[in-house]
């Protein structure tokens, strides 16, 4: 508002319409000119690299992220063994920490040592647990994903092959 009143200030009077007494007269578009093909072909060639990028970055960041949350972590003599998820920022987890065997519930404000394995079998059984843990590549587990989509295709048609329903109708219509 303070804006107006200094235009009109040092403008004079401002009207919104026309001095011709039409008020905001509509003008049909220009059209832009056809694009050539070599336009159209470097758009094309930036989206593919832009996806090609997008796609090379959540690969290693799921590769970064997959070794920094695996299942057990160690540094030195502390190792997560297992966790369990219970909600939000809460969670059991069992930890070794210098020889020992802990079980501990972490909550966002504290973490509480629920009980102390002290049974050796126990301690043997969590041993060959861990060591049984397969350490299975990225690439496979991203593989097994794919094929898992694969098989999914069947069972949704109108999500995954919308493009093969088009030409069978279209190929239906012709007969």
């Amino acid at each position: 508002m303070l804006l107006g009143i200094m235009a009109t200030a040092f403008l004079g009077n401002v009207y919104a319409a026309e001095p011709t007494g039409e008020y905001l007269q509509y003008q049909e578009a220009k059209p832009a000119g056809s694009s050539s093909a070599l336009s159209t072909l470097s758009y094309v060639f930036s989206l593919i690299v832009t996806f090609a990028l997008v796609i090379g970055l959540a690969y290693f960041a799921s590769r970064f992220l997959g070794k920094r949350m695996g299942i057990s972590s160690a540094v030195g003599n502390q190792k997560i063994i297992s966790t369990l998820s219970l909600g939000a920022n809460r969670g059991i987890y069992v930890v070794e920490i210098a020889g020992k065997f802990l079980v501990l519930g972490v909550t966002e404000q504290n973490i509480t040592v629920l009980q102390e394995i002290t049974d050796s079998i126990e301690i043997e059984k969590i041993k060959a647990e861990q060591l049984s843990i397969p350490d299975i590549p990225f690439e496979k587990v991203f593989q097994r994903q794919l094929a898992s989509l694969q098989k999914l295709s069947p069972k949704f048609p109108n999500v995954f092959n919308s493009e093969q329903q088009d030409e069978e109708k279209q190929e239906g219509e012709k007969r």
